[in-house]
């Protein structure tokens, strides 16, 4: 997060909505990208504008590179912080904080695409690939990608506008539904984290996908408090959900705690050692100070929680019938959302669709290392063989994959920008 803070200072004290970044704290000197940070307007009334990160391909010529959008390798990468409430992003209107909700995030990031291109418009004839991680609620990658790539489809058909070269989409751990995605009875029982006892009161009394479809509608029986009370103690506090390989992080007043152990790492390692912990709390918090001066209205985002209780299956099967090759990705430690139920959404949509395997499931390499699992299906297009949908559990990584498996991630990243399967042994 510190490149946000440097950044954020350019945005509050330029006169341009698009600010060239020269520098961020533990960024090398003099890189030979170019890189610019700003908000766009997506609602001049309300005074609402969603904040962005924009690096340029290290490349002689960027525009001949993708755009990666990435809500939340060789290429454009535009990061923007979505829905307003996340991070920088931010609406001077009151009324916007509440009953927020998919389809204005949806209409919000799209507006925001349009004007962005408009604010660099060398880019409109530029491949443009959506991607996102899940990070707290999983909305982000399962709900705000497949709606945002539908909602493109739509605006491509409108006539006299130039259409935005949508290319393919990737999920990581994205939660699709209530009934199948999010079931992690048998995964945490597999991994030895719940008793025989509770994996059988999850699949008689209550499961996840009962549990979450009641809490999200209000209506939270008794029954699934009690078995998941059960079960909350039995993996305990310090197992992470999304990560049960994480350790956890004790508090220490020695700097030792900070340096790297092992191949991994330490979980409490700081990511950018050029700038003290303290300093960053400290930084963080004159920022938002600023944020909160320069803002007329800034409170909580309240979302519309039974927003969660959508099933996106179906669009996502509607994307592949247009042409929109689908990747999606399950770092194998996340019990939050198990790679297991995205393993059967993905075997759902090959026989919905009537996909070929173009790959038999086995391991897959990075840097001559097992990577994870995968398999890739597709069709016919135009007379050509295409890889539409990719299914890949991603080894040792946990909900949010790049943070926990970068390299392993960047493998992922280059596998999904040139419609290839990724490597196996023999590649």
């Amino acid at each position: 997060m510190a490149f946000w803070f440097f950044v954020l200072i350019f945005s509050f004290y330029s006169k341009s909505s698009a600010e060239v970044v020269t520098a961020l704290p533990g960024q090398p000197t003099n890189v030979s990208f170019k890189q610019f940070s700003g908000y766009i307007t997506t609602d001049a009334q309300h005074g609402r504008a969603l904040f962005y990160y924009f690096v340029e391909a290290k490349s002689a010529s960027p525009l001949s590179r993708p755009l990666i959008l990435w809500l939340n390798g060789e290429s454009n990468m535009l990061y923007v912080e979505s829905p307003i409430g996340v991070g920088f992003s931010y609406s001077n209107t009151s009324s916007d904080f509440l009953g927020w909700n998919d389809t204005r995030t949806t209409k919000d990031n799209l507006i925001f695409l349009i004007n962005w291109l408009e604010e660099f418009p060398n880019y409109k004839d530029s491949d443009l690939f959506l991607t996102a991680i899940s990070i707290l609620t999983s909305l982000v990658a399962g709900h705000y990608i497949p709606q945002l790539a539908a909602l493109l489809i739509e605006y491509n058909k409108n006539p006299n506008i130039k259409p935005i070269k949508l290319r393919a989409i990737a999920l990581g751990n994205p939660l699709l539904d209530l009934d199948i995605r999010v079931q992690a009875g048998d995964y945490l029982w597999s991994h030895g984290a719940i008793s025989d006892e509770t994996l059988m009161l999850k699949n008689s009394v209550c499961n996840d996908s009962k549990y979450l479809s009641e809490d999200v509608h209000g209506k939270l029986s008794q029954g699934c408090k009690d078995v998941f009370k059960r079960a909350s103690d039995e993996i305990s506090a310090d197992v992470a959900h999304d990560d049960l390989l994480f350790p956890n992080c004790l508090s220490s007043s020695s700097a030792e705690q900070f340096r790297p152990k092992g191949k991994q790492g330490n979980a409490c390692q700081h990511n950018s050692p050029a700038l003290p912990l303290e300093l960053l709390y400290r930084v963080y918090f004159f920022l938002f100070q600023c944020l909160i001066k320069t803002c007329k209205s800034c409170r909580p985002l309240e979302y519309q929680e039974d927003n969660l209780d959508m099933n996106l299956i179906p669009l996502i099967s509607d994307l592949i019938k247009a042409g929109i090759p689908i990747m999606l990705y399950s770092g194998d430690q996340d019990s939050k959302i198990p790679l297991t139920q995205t393993r059967i959404i993905a075997n759902k949509l090959v026989k919905d669709l009537k996909l070929s395997p173009f790959t038999k499931c086995g391991t897959w390499y990075d840097k001559k290392q097992v990577g994870g699992w995968s398999q890739s299906f597709g069709g016919l297009k135009e007379g050509k063989n295409v890889t539409f949908l990719t299914y890949a559990s991603v080894r040792g990584a946990a909900h949010e994959v790049p943070f926990t498996s970068p390299s392993q991630a960047l493998s992922l990243f280059r596998s999904f920008l040139s419609g290839t399967p990724l490597p196996r042994p023999s590649d």
